[in-house]
């Protein structure tokens, strides 16, 4: 099992990365719930701010916890808030991710849980009828990937809104309506919980939100995510990586777009067919120079604009040219 673990690890995508960070937090952190109990052990923190990794309304302490604007969205104390995010990740993720890439997948999770996080924090600190929900030196925390995993649902949504998902009792259902259901299902419980309650479903429609904006404004040529994926893209090109990668040595490449290629062939969970070559015993070193000229002329092409734009911006050729590429050397 533990080599199952390791290896979806290692060569899946994205996609099981954000839900094994959040599986193995969870299982870290009910760890902990186990041994303060049998234990009697008091923690200066606990299951209410989520063992320090929750973020909270309260400026105060968001300030001497920073971390939590992010560690927050990975983190849940019930199975079963667990289990519906991570149900509705895996089910919009592979959609989302096929469409616009590991890349995106990131960064919309995080801009996300982000987008759901700020609308929480101004509503708390804003509007009067949250505030006075709280009891007298209660403070409000918030946790989940709900906001994130929402962003990506609505983003996916939006690409494809008119992509018909299968359903049990109501068969084909187009993905607008689905995702419009979710949504109205977090307007009406605004209303039907506390204001704690309150809080958290305000945090899941910025979530939600910020995923349409996300995509309205990518296809007017504006980013959102791309000061973000900036950062993303810097920081794994500065790891090391074992997979192999095409050599890009003799095309005279920097050393920083070999390991973004290897960073996206790795990161990438979608398993496409390698186009098949005829060998031409036939073919002059001249026609075969001149093809291999050509490749690698196309491929530096493709290494700038992965460089200037994103793999997002690939087309799908693009993807599946690289794919093969990468797998050559």
């Amino acid at each position: 099992m533990w080599e199952d673990i390791k290896s979806s690890w290692y060569t899946g995508g994205m996609l099981y990365k954000l839900i094994w960070v959040n599986v193995i937090v969870f299982i870290l952190i009910n760890a902990a719930i186990i041994l303060t109990k049998l234990g009697d052990i008091t923690l200066p923190v606990g299951i209410n701010d989520g063992f320090g990794l929750a973020v909270t309304s309260n400026l105060q302490i968001l300030l001497s916890r920073p971390w939590t604007i992010f560690t927050h969205m990975f983190v849940h104390i019930d199975v079963f808030h667990l289990l519906i995010n991570m149900m509705l990740l895996w089910w919009m993720g592979q959609i989302y991710s096929a469409e616009v890439g590991s890349r995106r997948l990131l960064s919309t999770y995080l801009m996300g849980g982000l987008a759901g996080f700020l609308v929480y924090f101004l509503a708390f600190n804003i509007l009067p009828g949250l505030r006075s929900s709280l009891d007298k030196d209660s403070i409000s925390y918030a946790l989940g990937a709900s906001a994130a995993v929402m962003s990506i649902f609505t983003a996916t949504a939006t690409i494809n809104p008119n992509r018909k998902i299968r359903i049990i009792l109501f068969g084909a259902v187009e993905l607008k309506y689905i995702a419009m259901v979710y949504v109205l299902f977090d307007y009406f419980g605004i209303s039907q919980g506390d204001g704690v309650n309150a809080g958290g479903k305000i945090a899941h429609l910025g979530g939600a939100l910020f995923g349409y904006l996300l995509v309205t404004f990518d296809k007017k040529g504006v980013n959102l995510a791309s000061f973000l994926e900036s950062v993303i893209d810097w920081i794994m090109s500065s790891l090391p990586t074992k997979s192999k990668s095409v050599d890009i040595k003799k095309r005279r490449r920097p050393s920083g777009s070999s390991r973004k290629l290897k960073f996206w062939r790795n990161l990438d969970f979608r398993k496409k067919p390698q186009p098949k070559t005829r060998s031409n015993s036939t073919k002059s070193d001249e026609q075969f120079n001149l093809e291999k000229k050509e490749r690698a002329k196309r491929l530096d092409l493709i290494l700038d604009k992965i460089s200037r734009h994103g793999y997002d911006h690939l087309t799908k050729e693009e993807k599946r040219f690289l794919f093969t590429e990468s797998k050559k050397g």
